[in-house]
């Protein structure tokens, strides 16, 4: 695991939460029109402008809900990933900086520190975790 995919993390939770926002929208116009309704439950002729609308806001909300998935399944990884860190400090560090969105200096006020202290302990540690796993000691 590197700091730049510890970085997605925040913008993953976001991009998760938008797409459920897009989802609910499309939900909400579908369920609405009574009409669309009717058209998908009575015929599979794609000539009518109402079901073609239909069609396309149900193919776009499947195609949100694979990337949500995706975006998911990444967002476990990282959560996997913090749950096999030993050290409290770098756990810290992590939450503080990953999953609070708080700026490195924020940190280093917080944990006492100089302000570019937090980032040189994390990438130590990424970098001694990354050499364990080279040499089949460690896995991330």
């Amino acid at each position: 695991m590197t700091i730049t995919d510890l970085s997605k993390y925040h913008l993953i939770r976001i991009e998760i939460e938008q797409l459920d926002n897009i989802i609910k929208d499309f939900e909400a116009t579908l369920l609405s029109s009574s009409k669309i309704q009717e058209v998908i439950s009575s015929t599979n002729n794609n000539s009518n402008p109402t079901e073609t609308l239909a069609l396309k806001l149900t193919q776009l909300k499947n195609e949100l809900i694979f990337k949500k998935r995706k975006l998911t399944d990444e967002n476990i990884k990282i959560e996997n990933f913090l749950a096999t860190v030993d050290d409290v400090e770098i756990r810290i560090i992590i939450r503080k900086r990953f999953l609070e969105g708080k700026t490195w200096q924020v940190i280093a006020e917080e944990l006492n520190m100089d302000r570019t202290t937090p980032y040189y302990k994390l990438n130590k540690y990424l970098g001694d975790e990354s050499k364990n796993d080279k040499k089949g000691i460690g896995s991330i």
